[in-house]
C-alpha cells in the first residue's frame, strides 16, 4: 500500500497540469453580512497588533493593490495587519501543497475549488465547521457552490466559498434577429439550442454557429459535463468508487456535443484554441455561440480590449445553459478560502475569512473580476440590479454542479479531457461514430477506475 503522502504527491503532478486554473475562473449590489459585522464578531478574541499572511492569486488587474484596498476597513476595524502575497497560478499549487504539508505557510489561502478536496486531505488544513454558521453555513450558498467546501469520506468544511462563477451561453443577439430566432427561445432545450445553431447556418452567412475550445483547453471537461449531467449521467458512482463517464447516459451527452461537430453547427477551427482564444473569436465575431464564464461579459464595455469588433461588442448577450432530457445543469466554480491548521492566530484568521465572507465586501471584489459573490443574497443582488445579462448568470449558478469532491478528480479530470478532446478531434473529422465515442469513453472510464483503486488501495 502507498502512503498518502506518496499518493497526493503522485496526484499533485498531475494537478500542476491539468487543475491549476480549474476552479476559477458580477458585481455590483450586496446585502448586509457586511465589513463591520464581520470584524465586530467575537472581538474580545482579536488581539490588535497581529500580522496575518495571505496568499491570493492574481485575479484582478492589479492584485496586491487590490486586496489592500479591499482590507483596509478590516485593519481599522481591528487592528488586525494583512501581509498579502500574490501567488501565480502556475505556481500556487506546488507552493501551498508544500505549506500545508511542512506547517510553513501563510495564515490562510486562496484555492481554487475543484483544488479544496486534494489539498484537505494533506491534513494540514483547519477544519472550519465549528466556525461556518457565524457566515450562514450551508443554507447561505447555493448547493453546486457549498459542495466545493467538502471531501468525500472526511466530516467537516474545509474551506468556505469566496466568489464564484458559472459557464453560460454567449450569444449575437443580432445574428439571432437575423437568423429568426427569439432570444427567449433560443437556448431553452437541447433541442432549440440546435435548432437555433441549424438557423443561424442557414441564413446568416459569414459567421460560424458555434465554436467550443478542445484539448488545449484546461477547462474542457467544464464545457462537455454539463451536457451528461443533463442526461442523467454522472463523472462518477454515487459511492464515488467507480467511473461512470461510459454509461449510457453520458455517452448521450457527449454524443450530442459532437454531433454539433459533425452536422457542421460547429467551427472546427476552435478545437485548435484554448478557451481565451475561443473568447477571442467570439469577441472578433468570427462566432455567433460559445460557453464561457461571466468573467468575459464586463469586457465589453472596455474601451482597451481590441479584441471586440463593434457589431459583437454592441449585441453580446448570455442565456443559461439548456436543457436536456434528464435535467438542466452547468459547471459551477470559482475559489475558497482556506485556514492552514498551523496559524498561529486562528481567531484573527477567522475573522478575516468572515469579513472577506461580507456580501457587500465579496460583491465589490467579485466585480473587479468579472465573477460573482459567493453568497446567494449576494448573488440575488448582483442578479436583480445589473441587467439581463447578469441575472442569466445568477440563474446559471443556482443550476450549477460541480464535481464530486475527492483527492484525486484532478487525475481523473485530466483522463477524461484527452478523451473529450480525442472525440472532438474525430467528430470534426467525422469519423466519430457512436462506436467510437463508446470505446473512447470506456478507456476514460477504465483509466479513471485504475487511479481510483491506486489511490484507495
Amino acid at each position: 500500500m502507498r502512503s498518502r503522502y506518496a499518493i497526493l504527491l503522485s496526484i499533485a503532478a498531475v494537478l500542476v497540469g491539468a487543475l491549476v486554473y480549474s476552479g476559477c475562473g458580477g458585481d455590483d449590489e450586496g446585502s448586509s453580512t457586511g465589513s463591520s459585522t464581520q470584524s465586530n464578531a467575537a472581538k474580545s478574541d482579536i488581539k490588535p497588533g497581529t500580522t496575518l499572511k495571505l496568499w491570493v492569486m492574481p485575479n484582478s488587474p492589479a492584485p496586491k493593490e487590490d486586496m489592500d484596498k479591499a482590507l483596509a476597513a478590516f485593519t481599522k476595524d481591528t487592528g488586525v495587519k494583512v501581509d498579502v502575497e500574490v501567488v501565480d497560478w502556475g505556481v500556487q499549487l506546488d507552493r501551498i501543497r508544500n505549506a500545508a504539508v511542512s506547517g510553513e505557510g501563510p495564515d490562510v489561502t486562496q484555492a481554487g475549488t475543484t483544488q479544496v478536496p486534494f489539498f484537505a486531505a494533506l491534513g494540514g488544513f483547519e477544519d472550519l465547521g465549528n466556525r461556518v454558521e457565524d457566515v450562514g453555513g450551508s443554507s447561505a450558498y447555493a448547493d453546486g457552490v457549498w459542495k466545493t467546501t467538502q471531501v468525500v469520506g472526511q466530516d467537516g468544511t474545509w474551506a468556505v466559498p469566496w466568489f464564484t462563477e458559472a459557464r453560460s451561453i454567449y450569444y449575437r443577439k443580432d445574428v439571432l434577429k437575423k437568423a429568426g430566432v427569439d432570444p427567449a427561445t433560443a437556448f431553452k432545450t437541447w433541442d432549440d439550442f440546435r435548432n437555433t445553431l441549424q438557423a443561424i447556418k442557414d441564413k446568416v452567412p459569414g459567421i460560424q454557429p458555434f465554436g467550443t475550445p478542445g484539448k488545449k483547453a484546461f477547462d474542457l471537461v467544464h464545457h462537455v459535463m454539463p451536457f451528461v449531467w443533463d442526461a442523467g449521467g454522472a463523472e462518477l458512482s454515487d459511492d464515488n468508487t467507480k467511473s461512470t463517464i461510459n454509461s449510457p447516459q453520458a455517452v448521450t451527452g457527449v454524443e450530442f456535443v459532437a454531433n454539433l461537430f459533425k452536422d457542421g453547427l460547429a467551427d472546427p477551427s476552435q478545437l485548435e484554441r484554448d478557451g481565451n482564444q475561443v473568447a477571442d473569436q467570439f469577441k472578433g465575431g468570427k462566432i455567433a455561440v460559445w460557453i464561457g464564464g461571466p468573467w468575459v461579459l464586463p469586457t465589453a464595455a472596455r474601451a482597451d480590449d481590441k479584441a471586440w469588433v463593434p457589431a459583437a461588442r454592441k449585441n453580446v448577450a448570455l442565456s443559461p445553459m439548456p436543457a436536456g432530457p434528464q435535467g438542466d445543469y452547468t459547471f459551477v466554480g470559482g475559489s475558497d478560502l482556506m485556514m492552514f491548521k498551523a496559524t498561529k492566530h486562528p481567531n484573527e484568521a477567522w475573522a478575516l475569512i468572515k469579513y472577506l465572507s461580507g456580501d457587500q465586501v465579496q460583491t465589490d471584489y467579485a466585480k473587479l473580476m468579472g465573477m460573482f459573490p459567493a453568497r446567494v443574497e449576494a448573488q440575488k443582488a448582483v442578479g436583480e440590479s445589473s441587467g439581463a445579462n447578469y441575472s442569466a448568470v445568477y440563474e446559471a449558478i443556482q443550476q450549477g454542479r460541480t464535481y464530486s469532491p475527492i483527492p484525486q478528480w484532478a487525475e481523473i479530470e485530466n483522463a477524461y479531457k484527452g478523451r473529450f478532446g480525442n472525440i472532438l478531434d474525430e467528430a470534426a473529422s467525422g469519423k466519430a461514430s457512436n462506436a467510437e465515442i463508446q470505446k473512447q469513453l470506456d478507456d476514460a472510464a477504465k483509466e479513471a477506475d485504475g487511479l481510483l483503486a491506486q489511490s484507495t488501495g
